[in-house]
């Protein structure tokens, strides 16, 4: 037996490789194909420690058991659809002014769910007595205030079958007399320009005289299908002349081959007599009807052979079947008032 001094050197001397820095003590090998037993001691308060101040994380967090789930949201996700405003449910949406849930046409709120106003088209039952929409106009049958055009407002209403409204007119609101000239330029036969252009021709011409304004004329001329007598209509009103000489009263007096007119027609747009270059184009016989078309200057526009013409110093049937001239020659035009159309 080793004496006590001995036994404790061999202590120590063993001490360093029996030390484990896992903090477990180790008997016996444990180093690859070494087979031994091994003990392995833990301390049952520490979970796993290497060195001081480094320690290893548990291995679940408290947040971990935490539950995950997030509320459910009631909002309408992507590609819900939300119910559409409808016009006429009797709620104002946006975008409507008013919503009164009928299909009323005539009271305040329109089907559109707009507020009833005028020049909207359609007649507010309590509010307005005509509307046109945007035909509304000072001269059309319904005025821009909603109210219907009356003859003796001044304002001529044309499409209501006024001539005029106020001076020379009826109480019907047409005129008392028809005006009727000669113009006071002379135009080629070939270069009139046919019906149109003649029109254009009586219209440019009553447009320097006041007193003709707002009135409508028409040339006495007629063409290979068109008889000059059925372009001015018929009246009962007399037809005068600028000058203020009545020539005939009525349209079947003025077209009576039998009975002269009253006056020859020698009185130019400016209440001027005319006492040179008598002759007038007028392709008509008579009785008011369309002479043959070799006399009609090709209807007007083209220079071909001659033009039948009247004598504006004449009041018989001379005035405006008095033998022809060359279309190459010039010659005046008689221009007639006749009504507006409807």
């Amino acid at each position: 037996m080793l004496p006590p001094a001995l036994r404790l050197g061999v202590a120590l001397l063993l001490l360093p490789a029996c030390f484990n820095p896992t903090g477990a003590l180790t008997t016996g090998s444990t180093g690859p194909g070494t087979s031994g037993d091994s003990e392995t001691l833990t301390d049952a308060t520490s979970t796993s420690t290497t060195s001081p101040g480094n320690t290893t994380p548990p291995t679940t967090l408290p947040s971990m058991t935490e539950a995950t789930s997030e509320p459910t949201s009631t909002e309408p996700g992507p590609g819900t659809t939300q119910p559409s405003p409808i016009c006429g449910d009797g709620n104002v949406d946006n975008g409507e002014l008013c919503d009164d849930g009928n299909a009323e046409e005539t009271d305040d709120c329109l089907n559109n769910c707009q507020l009833a106003s005028c020049g909207d088209g359609f007649v507010h039952a309590k509010r307005e007595l005509c509307d046109d929409g945007p035909d509304n106009a000072t001269d059309a049958p319904c005025t821009p205030e909603c109210t219907p055009a009356t003859c003796g407002d001044k304002i001529v209403c044309h499409d209501c079958g006024e001539e005029c409204d106020g001076g020379l007119c009826d109480d019907d609101c047409t005129f008392k007399q028809r005006y009727v000239f000669v113009t006071s330029s002379l135009y080629q036969g070939s270069l009139v320009g046919g019906l149109s252009g003649a029109d254009d021709k009586c219209v440019l011409a009553a447009g320097s005289n006041a007193a003709l304004a707002g009135r409508k004329f028409v040339a006495w001329l007629s063409t290979s299908e068109v008889d000059a007598k059925s372009r001015i209509g018929v009246t009962d009103d007399p037809y005068v002349r600028v000058d203020g000489q009545t020539l005939a009263v009525g349209t079947a007096d003025f077209l009576d081959i039998t009975s002269p007119m009253m006056v020859p027609i020698d009185v130019n747009e400016n209440g001027q007599m005319v006492n040179d270059s008598l002759e007038a184009w007028t392709g008509t016989q008579a009785d008011g009807l369309k002479s043959v078309t070799t006399q009609m200057c090709g209807d007007w526009e083209r220079g071909e052979g001659d033009g039948r013409k009247g004598t504006i110093s004449e009041n018989g049937v001379l005035w405006t079947d008095d033998g022809t001239i060359s279309c190459n020659s010039t010659a005046r035009l008689y221009c007639i008032q006749v009504a507006p159309p409807p």
